[in-house]
């Protein structure tokens, strides 16, 4: 799951994959810094655009790949700029707020048997 937040209006959508993003979110839009990613626990992402063999004069900034970046703030420490939640069967952020919760729980859980294994 992957979340993107629009700066303007708050609206914040959840995707089932990453690759769904680039149909919702206009990439001059990503690129552009109207578009906020984070991970399905949370954490931040960030729009890597692939600039491979494109003119210098196109309009379109051209595929991006979703990445973590060595910093951010995470999902939940933005909260208050959610105004409305779509997608993935969550339409309250409280629904939002409780996904976050197992999804990190999960991500937790996965670090804890690698560290022990």
């Amino acid at each position: 799951m992957v979340f993107a937040l629009d700066r303007d209006n708050g609206e914040l959508l959840a995707f089932s994959s990453p690759l769904e993003t680039d149909a919702q979110c206009k990439r001059i839009d990503v690129q552009d810094g109207f578009w906020l990613f984070f991970d399905e626990d949370g954490s931040p992402l960030e729009a890597r655009f692939e600039h491979v063999n494109r003119s210098e004069d196109s309009v379109d900034p051209g595929a991006y790949t979703l990445e973590r970046p060595m910093s951010g703030l995470w999902l939940q420490e933005r909260l208050a700029q959610v105004v409305t939640v779509k997608g993935c069967g969550m339409t309250t952020v409280a629904e939002l707020v409780e996904a976050l919760k197992v999804n990190r729980g999960k991500r937790l859980s996965g670090i804890v048997k690698r560290v022990r294994g």
